[in-house]
């Protein structure tokens, strides 16, 4: 074997060294040139992909534009009316305004010679527009660019439409007339961010819509005379070709160094029109991406283990930690559980006492009313408030359903025209009387101007207040406080804000408590409920229901210093229900106020001051008598004088003094208070002229002046509908109770009662009985036989004139808004909710009858215009 000497071996670690380093160098090179080769055609690829997307964008959106743009003329041609058509002159002034709401730039109307009518004046069209034959013929639309007939750079539209006369001529087609860059600005030529621009050009390669980004990079009017003049097109792509494409209605992409820009242009044809949009999109901008993308993927490579081997940790750490997390969960979801079953089991235990509240009340006022049986008055006070305390149980045992829909989720509202003057009139007097039995001083103010009637969800805001009423009458000492507060906050559009706030000088609650009030099922501790009572739903109730109505409530209290709850709402408004459409009625008078609970800010001096009164105060009697001293003296005495009942303890004294003060100035005295018994007995006392029940609207100022005016007595009469006298009517209930109620009560009124006994019965005593015999059904849901629903819908398919006309009304217990639903979707026209009142009933009643004239009417005024 050759012997291989020291200096030949060095020789050749040396050559096999330069030989790696040259095959690293060549592997390298080779990468390198695949890696540009992959690049540039990744960078291709991906811009032909973006351009090709983004081209069908702007496509896409420039047919939008410009199917806006006719869908206006369109609206502009049906809108043509005769007043218009009346003269020239009408019809230019239609078109100025039609050009300046549109935003055109022209706009004009073709007569079928070839004559336009414009807001500049009349257009000779006929030998300037080259696709006249397209607007006579209503074949196409017409889109076409640079026509004489208007202004350099101006798109024009063109559409026909139905003949329509202008004198002795035939308007037949619409034109608009839209400028480039209004155009180009709505369609967003120019990619922010993206170093990419688009133009629109006639397929000669003139510019329709050249974008502001290009007009520094291609000066010129024709794009292929720029591009043969300073384009290089890179391998593969060439002008020429570009051309041909254009020209046959192709799209594709070329490659292209455009001055000192290297870009890339993708093309494609306009749908409906004869241009072509070209997108273009710096190279350097995909390049710098990819290569970003490149180094991005070197490195995260490398990171892929050390990241899987951190994530197994992570995750194991993860699992343990929430393994942990999901047993203390677990536990406290038990531990809530348990909390919700207890508050529950509590409030069950609570609710006998809740019902018996206002149960007291019912039996309470009948053994009064048994022993005042030939006192008619005291009998009607009785039964009043037997039935508002009936209305309170109702409210409870709805709270109750309320919670349970509130927490399913299916709760609703329900909005209508309500009187917030009757809705606040009601409460006043339910917890006026509550407070009276404690000696709680009880107020309802408004202050300033309000609105007697609203649109909104009067039942819900009945329950706001009453919850919110109930909770500070509960929580307020005898002897103490409370004060119902209802202001305008501001109008917004159609919304009127208003603020309700009940406040009282009560125990008050805790800092740390404040936020536990609002959750069901819970009070501030369990030593409420043992010493107050009360279910713990009457404030998450109230807080679900403000914010359903959009409105907001905050509390402020301290512990034994109150409590203040504010109730933020908004309402419709009622068109011409406002205080200020009304006329001046005071003529200047004069009225004197005895009430130390109220201000210049209270509602009721706003009416006065607003209706022309001049109304001054006073709080004592020494008082009184000073300003109707001075009153009289100054030969302007004072017209009337309202007296808070209980302000003063003498009151026919002090009525008696009054009178003799002012001497023969004609002073009328009108006691003021908020429940009738009272004021009755202190109208009797001084010999009043009259009443007025707080809180007071503008309604009743006014009835009050206008009866005490005319010297009758301000006490309201019994309404009652006299629209159902003489009617025949047919009820429906299984129950007897219920049905000796209903025809006992719907007697009163006049009308002939037939009873049925289920669905059945009704249909057959209806199918037997001549046509038009019956005027109502009410009819209740669930009985046996055949129910409420399936019986109004055989009654409406039986074969008679009066199966569809008869008025069907439902009378039943199942009164959540899907019943309601149900009722009106099985063909029946109303729905009565039991327990109901004799008003509910007549109200219906009325209602439906009223509509169901009203439709024949208008089928009868139908007839005569087709017979016409």
């Amino acid at each position: 074997m050759k012997k291989i000497i020291p200096r030949q071996l060095e020789r050749r670690k040396i050559l096999a060294f330069l030989l790696a380093v040259l095959i690293t160098l060549l592997s390298g090179f080779i990468c390198w040139g695949a890696y540009q080769r992959e690049a540039r055609q990744t960078v291709s690829g991906i811009s032909e992909v973006y351009l090709r997307e983004m081209t069908a964008q702007m496509n896409e959106q420039f047919k939008n534009n410009i199917d806006g743009q006719f869908a206006q003329l369109r609206t502009v041609a049906n809108s043509l009316s005769d007043t218009e058509l009346s003269d020239k002159a009408n019809l230019v002034d239609f078109l100025a305004r039609i050009q300046h709401d549109n935003d055109f730039t022209h706009v004009a109307l073709l007569n079928d010679k070839g004559v336009g009518y414009s807001p500049d004046g009349t257009l000779q069209v006929i030998s300037k527009l080259s696709g006249l034959d397209q607007l006579f013929t209503g074949t196409e639309r017409l889109v076409s660019y640079n026509e004489t007939i208007w202004d350099s750079n101006i798109i024009l539209l063109g559409t026909s439409m139905d003949p329509r006369s202008l004198g002795d001529e035939k308007l037949v087609a619409v034109m608009a007339g839209i400028d480039t860059e209004v155009v180009g600005e709505k369609l967003a030529l120019s990619k922010e961010g993206m170093d990419a621009y688009a133009n629109v050009i006639t397929r000669n390669g003139d510019f329709v819509i050249k974008s502001k980004y290009s007009n520094d990079l291609i000066k010129g009017s024709n794009l292929f005379t720029v591009m043969s003049r300073e384009a290089d097109f890179d391998e593969g792509y060439d002008l020429k070709t570009l051309q041909m494409q254009v020209i046959s209605g192709e799209e594709g992409m070329v490659s292209l160094k455009l001055g000192p820009r290297h870009e890339y242009l993708y093309y494609a044809p306009v749908p409906g029109t004869e241009w072509y949009i070209f997108t273009s999109m710096a190279y350097a901008t995909v390049n710098s991406k990819v290569s970003a993308l490149s180094r991005f993927l070197i490195v995260l490579s490398l990171g892929i283990l050390a990241a899987i081997l951190l994530m197994l940790f992570f995750l194991f750490t993860m699992y343990q930690k929430n393994e942990r997390l999901h047993q203390r969960l677990l536990m406290e979801a038990k531990e809530k559980a348990e909390q919700a079953s207890q508050a529950k089991s509590s409030f069950l235990s609570q609710m006998s006492h809740e019902i018996r509240t206002p149960m007291n009340g019912i039996i309470g006022m009948a053994e009064v009313g048994k022993r005042h049986i030939g006192d008619p008055e005291r009998m009607k006070s009785c039964l009043e408030k037997i039935s508002l305390s009936s209305r309170h149980l109702l409210s409870l045992l709805n709270d109750i359903l309320d919670m349970s829909k509130i927490e399913s989720g299916r709760i609703e509202l329900h909005r209508e025209i309500f009187e917030l003057g009757h809705l606040l009139k009601v409460l006043s007097v339910i917890f006026y009387n509550q407070a009276k039995e404690r000696k709680i001083e009880y107020d309802t103010l408004l202050s300033g101007r309000l609105e007697e009637n609203l649109t909104g969800d009067s039942m819900r805001l009945n329950q706001i207040l009453t919850n919110l009423l109930s909770n500070a009458m509960k929580f307020t000492p005898d002897g103490g406080r409370v004060v119902l507060s209802v202001e305008e906050l501001r109008r917004e559009n159609d919304k009127i804000w208003i603020r309700f706030e009940v406040r009282d000088n009560g125990c008050g609650i805790a800092e740390e408590n404040r936020d536990r009030i609002f959750e069901a099922f819970t009070q501030e501790h369990s030593g409420i409920a043992r010493q107050y009572g009360g279910t713990g739903l009457g404030l998450p109730i109230t807080k679900n229901f403000v914010e359903l109505m959009g409105g907001t409530i905050e509390v402020e209290s301290r512990a034994g210093a109150g409590s203040i709850f504010r109730a933020d709402i908004p309402f419709d408004t009622v068109l011409d229900g406002g205080v200020g459409n009304r006329e001046q009625w005071g003529e200047d008078r004069r009225i004197l106020v005895v009430n130390p609970v109220m201000n210049r800010q209270s509602h009721i001096v706003y009416v006065l001051e607003s209706a022309g009164y001049t109304v001054d105060f006073a709080v004592s009697e020494s008082e009184v008598m000073e300003k109707v001293v001075a009153a009289a003296g100054d030969g302007n005495p004072y017209h009337m004088c309202l007296v808070r009942w209980n302000v003063l303890p003498g009151l026919e004294l002090f009525a008696a003094e009054v009178r003799r003060t002012a001497g023969c100035t004609g002073l009328k005295i009108v006691v003021t208070g908020y429940d009738r018994d009272d004021l009755d007995e202190a109208v009797r006392l001084c010999g009043a002229s009259g009443l007025l029940c707080q809180p007071a609207f503008r309604s009743d100022v006014e009835e009050l002046l206008r009866n005490v005016e005319a010297g009758q007595d301000t006490k309201a009469e019994e309404i009652q509908s006299r629209h159902l006298e003489g009617r025949r009517i047919l009820i429906v209930d299984d129950n007897e109770l219920n049905l000796e109620i209903a025809v006992e009560l719907l007697e009163i009124s006049g009308a002939q009662i037939i009873t049925a006994v289920d669905g059945r019965d009704a249909v057959e005593h209806f199918s037997s009985s001549p046509e038009g015999f019956y005027d109502i059904i009410l009819m209740d849901v669930q009985m046996p036989v055949l129910d409420g629903l399936s019986a109004s819908r055989e009654i409406r398919g039986l074969p008679r004139k009066d199966s569809a006309s008869v008025s069907i009304i439902a009378m039943t217990a199942n009164s959540f808004q899907e019943d309601i639903k149900q009722c009106l979707d099985s063909g029946m026209d109303g729905h009565i909710a039991k327990p109901f009142m004799l008003d509910d009933v007549y109200r219906c009643c009325d209602e439906v009858l009223m509509k169901k004239s009203g439709e024949k009417d208008e089928e009868r005024r139908s007839k005569i215009r087709t017979s016409l």
